[in-house]
């Protein structure tokens, strides 16, 4: 979706994602150590090319580069779509390795969907064997509300997914406890150079 929604704290930065960032996303989406739990997609960049201009005619469908504050060069995706009224999924979360950015990353797409956005609920799926992202959600305070058998394919195979969910009510205890880790990574941000 065409959208104007900026949002910046704990040095980074969510930006609308615009078509000439599809060679980042694509590059970004094929790295091979950030791959292993991203579903299957078209490997011609015509049909990523496409799926992006389709992407700008969606509506409820808010998809961010993640940059560095004081920077124009992303280094990460994130998005929240699928609203079924003041219900969204949130994922399509890729980050550069380089950069501790996803305390802050989630944060401030929580700030969007519930401060900006007014949502009710958001839920998030992820690879069951991807332990560290599971624990970051079950860390940062979002509930396990589901499995889902085969949720995913990667690579032909059909993998289980944890669903997390973060509801307006509890957004203050998730923002309490994403903080920490974001005001750390914030040191990082504050004195990189891009």
């Amino acid at each position: 979706m065409s959208h104007s929604i900026t949002v910046q704290h704990f040095g980074i930065k969510l930006r609308p994602v615009r078509l000439d960032d599809a060679d980042f996303i694509y590059k970004l989406r094929r790295d091979p150590k950030l791959a292993a739990y991203i579903g299957e997609f078209d490997e011609q960049f015509s049909a990523h090319i496409a799926w992006l201009e389709r992407y700008f005619e969606r509506e409820d469908d808010y998809y961010f580069c993640i940059e560095p504050a004081h920077s124009s060069n992303p280094i990460g995706t994130v998005a929240i779509y699928n609203r079924n009224g003041n219900t969204a999924e949130w994922g399509r979360i890729v980050i550069n390795p380089l950069y501790p950015a996803a305390p802050a990353s989630v944060w401030l797409m929580y700030h969007v969907a519930f401060d900006i956005l007014d949502l009710a609920s958001v839920f998030c799926r992820t690879v069951i064997d991807n332990r560290h992202v599971v624990s970051f959600h079950d860390n940062s305070g979002a509930l396990r509300s589901g499995i889902e058998p085969g949720g995913i394919t990667i690579k032909g195979i059909s993998m289980d997914t944890v669903i997390h969910t973060v509801t307006a009510d509890r957004w203050p205890l998730v923002r309490k406890r994403l903080e920490p880790a974001a005001k750390i990574a914030e040191r990082f941000f504050i004195g990189e150079v891009i």
